[in-house]
């Protein structure tokens, strides 16, 4: 006669399983915390460098405006506030044009700026710093 057979686990097998089903759920639960907090992040970003497009052709039409040796100004576009500055890295003339009535080169003086532009976003305490060249141009004289 043998004796009877028992069916189920072992409780060795039971605590293996359920260190293994813990260990998954945690490494889980960090990857979604790390996601959740990059998607923050990014939304954060996005909202931020939303109205770059609409500030920067806005800063160009005031350099070309007044294309003064330094400007500065600041604004506040779609809830993002700005504050740029803008120098003088370069200053000169047009190459000299061949006048064929004259037979001879027109020279002009010195009238395009080209501007170091440094520009601040800011939105609810966070900022972000950018550095980009313009283009500005006195118009000539008649």
């Amino acid at each position: 006669m043998s004796p009877k057979r028992q069916f189920g686990f072992t409780l060795v097998e039971v605590l293996i399983a359920a260190v293994i089903l813990f260990t998954v759920l945690a490494m889980a639960t960090l990857s979604l915390r790390t996601v959740m907090t990059a998607s923050e992040r990014a939304a954060r970003v996005t909202e931020l460098l939303a109205p770059l497009p609409w500030i920067t052709p806005a800063i160009r039409e005031s350099l070309r405006a007044d294309p003064a040796p330094e400007r500065s100004g600041e604004g506040v576009m779609f809830g993002v506030a700005y504050r740029y500055v803008a120098r003088t890295a370069r200053f000169g003339a047009p190459p000299p044009r061949f006048d064929p009535d004259a037979a001879s080169f027109v020279e002009y003086g010195p009238r395009f700026r080209l501007y170091d532009v440094e520009l601040e976003l800011e939105l609810d305490g966070e900022s972000s710093r950018f550095l980009y060249q313009e283009l500005a141009w006195s118009p000539l004289a008649p």
